[in-house]
């Protein structure tokens, strides 16, 4: 007789070893379940406490408004600059993907294009017609007649056909005074 027309009989004259079967099986996963919540919980507790970070929601983009949620991550995976709160009026400095942890050099909360600048640089306002064709967060250099005046520099927003441009606060003077001569252009960087 094949083996399974003999458990099918066997099971037929004895119908509590079945259930017996089922309860033995229903034991097993429940007990190599709480097995594995175990070892999560003896994981979870080896990184040590938690600290409530924002996070980003989506992709962004600089100046997009923020779309953040707040999650706990292990102190041990959290940069020393994440922030745990959005200051009043935070603008996003630099582009963010999803999931990315917020901290403090990514958001501004200064009023203005400056505020989007990183510390040490200066906002200069440049009239080019090809500030139409930049976005905000591009890398350009700014040259003049020929000459470069800052080697790198970041577009922090655009108003009105006028590209504010975050440059080193060396050039900054350089960079103003062939702007206000109309003199000033920027050559976009990869």
């Amino acid at each position: 007789m094949h083996p399974a027309a003999r458990a099918r009989a066997l099971l037929a004259r004895h119908p509590s070893l079945y259930w017996i079967t089922v309860a033995l099986l229903a034991v097993t996963i429940g007990l190599t379940a709480r097995a594995r919540f175990d070892d999560l919980d003896r994981e979870r507790a080896a990184w040590g406490t938690t600290r409530p970070v924002l996070v980003a929601e989506t992709d962004h983009r600089p100046g997009d408004p923020l779309r953040v949620a707040e999650v706990d991550l292990p102190v041990a995976a959290v940069p020393a600059s994440a922030i745990e709160a959005l200051p009043a009026g935070a603008v996003l400095r630099r582009g963010l993907a999803a999931g990315e942890v917020l901290v403090a050099a990514d958001v501004a909360s200064a009023p203005g294009p400056a505020g989007r600048a990183d510390p040490g640089h200066a906002v200069v306002g440049i009239g080019d017609p090809m500030a139409t064709a930049a976005e905000v967060g591009a890398a350009v250099e700014v040259v003049a007649e020929g000459i470069v005046l800052a080697e790198r520099g970041v577009v922090v927003e655009i108003v009105d056909g006028i590209a504010f441009v975050a440059v080193p606060a060396g050039a900054g003077a350089a960079v103003a005074a062939a702007a206000q001569q109309h003199l000033a252009a920027l050559v976009f960087l990869p």
